[in-house]
């Protein structure tokens, strides 16, 4: 259980992550962190921009789906349905975004749907703190829609 192959992922796919300088931070199988400078987001405000910060909200719970199927076997395709963020506080520092932690039966739930129907969907949320505070929510509708 390792990130390499997000980040791996992101190298090859994602040039705008890529721009962004968007790596894996931290992966244990049940959370995931993103992390992205501030450098390439920076806006008029000194601040992060809301774009870079939805895509890091983003891909933390599309990586989680992405890592956990890898983990599982799978080269998977994956979509985001359904997306909603909160901007709670602005972040003047790197954008650092966690996936929260899934229930297990969840993901159990996830792999079984896929391998009755070839596809599954899973919902997922993250957050991003400011100095321990909550200065983003995310939420999230994620679907393998098939492997590579």
């Amino acid at each position: 259980m390792n990130g390499k192959a997000l980040d791996d992922f992101i190298g090859l796919y994602l040039p705008t992550a890529q721009h962004m300088q968007l790596s894996v931070k931290h992966y244990d199988g049940k959370s995931l962190q993103l992390h992205a400078p501030l450098g390439p987001s920076i806006n008029d405000k000194l601040t992060a921009f809301g774009g870079s910060i939805y895509c890091v909200a983003v891909m933390a719970c599309w990586g989680m789906t992405y890592l956990r199927c890898v983990d599982y076997g799978l080269d998977p395709d994956i979509v985001v349905a359904e997306a909603s963020i909160e901007y709670l506080k602005p972040i003047p520092d790197d954008i650092v975004a966690e996936s929260l932690i899934a229930d297990e039966s969840d993901w159990q739930r996830f792999f079984a749907h896929y391998e009755e129907r070839g596809r599954a969907k899973i919902n997922l949320c993250s957050e991003i703190k400011v100095n321990g505070e909550v200065a983003v929510r995310f939420k999230g509708l994620y679907a393998i829609v098939g492997v590579k």
